[in-house]
């Protein structure tokens, strides 16, 4: 306890103040009261002194303060990992690695009972959350290994205890899935940035044995959504412990289907290979513990949705081959869409083929005049060309395609396949296409004598200025020439797009073909020519225009892009397609046990429009044959729902069942997920020492060996840099308080009353 002033002005100040209010006191107050008798003199005098000292005591602020000095408790918490991997027995003496945990905090367990009184020891087990224990047992079978969970866990409590650090015994490996999966650097630059480091000390073997064989699957991807006749590229990564030298077999497998129901999973059978596939394929590691990435291409032929598994086929003597395979689900679509594109290495040409849509997949055969304008003899293989559903022929001479594959093209578009022929100096009239197959199905004149030969250009055959490229009043009507569904946004896009850089000249053969574009202006210039041949069956388009590729570098590449996908899709009679009415999906399609699953799910009317007021009644059969169900309320543009009880590894089947004002949408929508049989703690057990490195660098601790537990710890108790005081001061006011104001009050009333009543006031 001391006495304290806090003047309201300087010490001299001060002084000369209280030193002149005493002497106005003593020279000017004494005259006045002369005349009274002596004790009723030095009364008022004493009185008036008093006010003054008070005022100037006042003016001073004193004050006591009073000091109390405590040592504050500090805590050292001690975290013991229990997940499922430190049950591997990679310890010395093929112990496992809890054990060797206990066995050094067994070590050191002296040192931590005689600890400095004023250091509280918690222990915790941590896998997928935290857990205070009394003392650590052997037990280890957490699922998870939430590390930075933990941590995050420990960080709400900082504000009620003081922590002076941590200790971390763990193998290291991070494996979480959500809502666990809590980022730990971050989380050990919190405890840095509070000034509380993290001493980890690590367990276990960061690479498995050099005899050990084992393959292991990693990261499959493939589009969940593919088309019929598209093929499909697979990409999964194959590492390889313990199989260097040796031949391993990489192969797609596809659910057999034949005879199940909805809700039954078929048999897994090698792909079926065809030309356009690669279905296995062998790799050859040279190293231990090798990642390679292995590329597959998967052709889908009949829509549906469908399990698909790549696999890497097991070797004698491997440890584990549940991990040798990874399966997923894939929706297979119709329209699917086959596009032969045949032309010169010209820049159109590079534009087409830019067009993303996965319905498409657009086959390119460089053909023709480059641009060094020599040709190329030599022709591309065109044994196969049965399969496509769209031919494109740009600016390649016919005798360059050659009379076997122009009857092909013929006859397949006799069966209902596409043709569109562009614009160029070798294409229609000037290509030599007039008395070829094709000119049955070309709808516009073609004559033998406007065929060009070598790369003489005829002036009379080409349009040479620039042509802006508008619909008609019959093609504002079509499909192919929508831009925008509102038709005068459509007008005015196509006002908008760069003209063209020339085109061929070319009339329409008959009546019935329709001249759906032409150039803008009085002396308007046909473009498009579109027209049904073979009974309606067949659908033809001839373009005269070959520089499209204009919309798209002056930054129209979506009308570029809409354009090209619409006149595919009309060729190919698929602009019409819709869906089934009642729809549902899961994305993503393969999950760890326990996760959140979210469903997605909707209706829609015959012409492709939600509908409003749906009762959906969601179902969710698991792999033990166990129904979860559960319904809602909502449109059909788009609802969801969650499922959470996905503990079982296998198939899980969601069928969606739609109706409005008690009456079915249609028939059920089903869909399904894979809860994948991997064990997030065991498939890869290798410890991670470098995480631990990280963690207690952030913090500001150290990774310690668990031999050098005993030492940090004797140091730690000696340095005592822990032992923190806690000091709290509390201040006593003496002026500023009701007592002495009412003591200040008390003097001035009582002078005023002794003057009043001897007539002095």
């Amino acid at each position: 306890m001391k006495p304290i002033f806090e003047p309201i002005w300087s010490w001299p100040v001060m002084i000369l103040i209280i030193i002149a209010l005493i002497s106005l006191v003593l020279v000017t107050y004494p005259p006045r009261v002369k005349h009274f008798n002596p004790l009723l003199r030095r009364s008022l005098i004493g009185l008036r002194l008093l006010t003054v000292l008070l005022l100037a005591f006042m003016l001073l602020r004193p004050a006591i303060e009073l000091t109390d000095k405590t040592t504050r408790q500090s805590w050292l918490y001690i975290l013991a990992d229990s997940s499922r991997s430190m049950q591997t027995e990679d310890g010395p003496g093929s112990v496992t690695r809890r054990h060797e945990l206990i066995k050094t905090l067994t070590t050191v367990n002296p040192l931590l009972e005689n600890m400095d009184e004023n250091i509280g020891i918690k222990r915790f087990d941590f896998s997928k959350e935290l857990v205070p224990v009394d003392k650590f047992t052997e037990e280890a079978s957490g699922e998870q290994t939430a590390i930075g969970y933990s941590l995050e866990t420990i960080s709400s409590q900082l504000q009620q205890e003081q922590l002076v650090g941590l200790l971390l015994l763990s193998d290291g490996a991070e494996r979480t899935l959500p809502p666990y999966d809590i980022d730990v650097r971050s989380q050990a630059s919190y405890f840095g940035d509070s000034g509380i480091p993290i001493y980890t000390i690590g367990f276990g073997s960061s690479t498995l044995q050099d005899s050990s064989l084992d393959l292991v699957l990693e990261t499959l991807v493939i589009d969940p959504l593919v088309f019929e006749k598209k093929s499909t590229p697979i990409s999964v990564k194959v590492r390889s412990l313990g199989a260097a030298n040796r031949d391993l077999t990489v192969r797609l497998l596809v659910e057999d289907r034949t005879g199940k129901k909805n809700g039954e999973a078929g048999k897994m059978i090698p792909a079926p290979s065809n030309s356009n596939s690669r279905v296995v394929t062998q790799i050859h590691p040279t190293q231990n513990n090798e990642l390679n990435t292995v590329e597959l291409f998967w052709t889908p032929e009949i829509p549906g949705e469908y399990k698909i598994a790549v696999e890497v086929v097991p070797l004698e003597g491997e440890i584990k081959q549940t991990n040798n395979r990874l399966e997923t689900i894939v929706t297979v679509q119709k329209g699917g869409l086959q596009v032969a594109y045949f032309d010169s290495l010209r820049p159109e040409q590079k534009f087409i083929r830019s067009m993303n849509d996965p319905k498409i997949q657009l086959d390119y055969f460089p053909i023709g005049s480059g641009f060094s304008n020599s040709a190329k003899n030599s022709r591309p293989d065109l044994k196969d060309l049965s399969k496509y559903d769209v031919f494109i022929i740009g600016d390649v001479p016919a005798d360059l395609l050659g009379p076997t594959a122009l009857r092909k093209i013929a006859n397949r578009v006799e069966q209902g396949a596409g043709l569109l022929m562009t614009g160029g100096y070798h294409s229609f009239g000037p290509g030599g296409y007039a008395d070829t197959p094709l000119e049955t199905f070309i709808p516009v004149q073609l004559r033998t004598s406007e065929k060009q030969v070598g790369n003489n250009i005829a002036k009379d055959l080409h349009h040479f200025q620039d042509l802006k490229m508008v619909p008609t009043s019959l093609g504002l009507q079509r499909y192919v020439m929508q831009l925008d569904s509102s038709a005068a946004a459509n007008q005015r896009m196509w006002n908008s797009l760069a003209p063209l850089k020339g085109a061929n000249r070319l009339r329409k053969k008959h009546d019935l073909v329709e001249i759906l574009a032409q150039s803008a202006g009085n002396e308007a210039v046909p473009l498009l020519f579109a027209s049904e041949v073979v009974g309606g069956r067949v659908r033809v388009i001839a373009f005269a225009g070959d520089t499209t590729f204009q919309w798209f570098l002056s930054g129209n590449r979506r009308e570029h892009e809409r354009f090209w996908r619409q006149t595919i899709l009309w060729l190919a009679h698929k602009e019409n397609d819709t869906e089934q009415s009642i729809w549902a999906r899961v994305s993503p399609r393969n999950v760890p046990p326990g996760t959140h699953v979210p469903i997605q799910y909707g209706a829609r009317d015959a012409e492709g429009k939600p509908v409003s007021d749906v009762k959906f009644t969601v179902q969710v059969k698991g792999p033990s044959g166990k129904s979860n169900q559960m319904e809602s309320m909502g449109t059909g543009d788009s609802s969801s729902t969650t499922f959470s009880k996905t503990k079982e590894p296998g198939d899980y089947w969601v069928t969606v069942h739609a109706e409005k004002n008690g009456n079915s949408l249609g028939f059920d929508a089903t869909t399904r997920f894979i809860v994948d049989p991997r064990d997030l703690e065991l498939d890869n057990p290798a410890a991670d020492y470098s995480l631990l490195e990280t963690i207690a660098s952030l913090s500001g601790g150290s990774a310690l060996p668990p031999e050098e537990l005993e030492s940090f710890l004797t140091r730690m108790n000696k340095e005592k840099s822990w032992n923190k005081t806690l000091v709290r001061y509390r201040r006593i006011s003496l002026w500023d308080n009701w007592y002495f104001l009412g003591l200040f009050v008390l003097m001035l009333t009582g002078e005023w009353f002794l003057r009043k009543k001897k007539g002095l006031v």
